[in-house]
């Protein structure tokens, strides 16, 4: 079966981001297939985290398909939809043609710059909507006759030093390394594993590494805001969290329903 996508790029249609243009930014999320919908696993942390039941994949529009109807993907059933076959789509071309791949990614972020000049405000990145990938080691080649830039980048960060990249994380090991100055992490918090709780506690007390904790309701989220959390529902800019913070969501989509320890009672 062969799909097909019109762009790489998500530009603020994501009821949550769209909230930061509030805030002055403008923010382009990538959507890929989640851990082995598209036969590649691009959540190496999915299964230990307990997220791969619950994955904000089927949230919203994207678990919405006419009929009901379901397609099968090597990660089980997924709503038979435009959303899924896209997302499945563009990591298929991630993982089979990467130049192609980074060439159109570079084109969409140059448009995307262009688009929030002309809204006046601040472009920001998110390359992990619904996927894992460890950007920051990832080359990434260029060839822009009219801006005289040929050969090979660190990495996507390093291209466009410019902007703000951001992204969520299960993978506490890079809390470990140094990223790139233009990269912001926050690390999932789960109790899905004893073993990744507390590797997760371990990069928050020695590395500073800031958790997102996802509640099983708002009456939760509420509860630990007013002990001095943050309301990670009011925006998505957490690169705006000051480093160690603790930040609460409500659980959305299949993460309602969520019994593996990755949604908090």
């Amino acid at each position: 079966m062969r799909f097909t996508f019109k762009k790489l790029l998500n530009i603020d249609a994501n009821p949550k981001t769209v909230k930061g243009q509030a805030h002055g930014y403008l923010t382009a999320v990538l959507y890929f297939a989640p851990w082995m919908a598209s036969g590649v696993n691009v959540c190496p942390m999915a299964e230990q985290a307990g997220c791969h039941k619950a994955c904000l994949n089927t949230a919203g529009h994207g678990g919405i398909s006419k009929g009901g109807k379901l397609m099968r993907t090597p990660a089980g059933m997924l709503p038979a939809n435009q959303i899924q076959r896209a997302r499945i789509a563009r990591t298929r071309l991630f993982n089979q043609d990467r130049p192609e791949f980074f060439r159109r990614l570079y084109q969409e972020i140059r448009a995307f710059m262009r688009k929030a000049e002309r809204m006046g405000l601040t472009p920001v990145i998110r390359l992990n909507g619904t996927s894992d990938i460890l950007w920051e080691k990832i080359p990434m080649p260029v060839s822009d006759n009219k801006r005289g830039i040929h050969g090979y980048f660190d990495n996507v960060m390093a291209v466009f030093p410019e902007l703000q990249f951001y992204d969520y994380t299960k993978i506490w090991k890079r809390f470990e390394r140094t990223q790139p100055s233009n990269y912001h992490l926050t690390l999932s918090y789960s109790l899905a594993s004893r073993k990744y709780a507390q590797a997760c506690t371990r990069a928050h007390e020695q590395f500073g590494a800031s958790l997102v904790v996802v509640t099983r309701n708002a009456e939760v989220r509420d509860f630990h805001i007013e002990l001095g959390g943050i309301d990670g529902d009011a925006h998505d800019l957490r690169f705006l969290d000051p480093p160690g913070s603790m930040i609460y969501l409500k659980a959305k989509g299949a993460a309602r329903t969520d019994q593996t320890g990755f949604v908090i009672n």
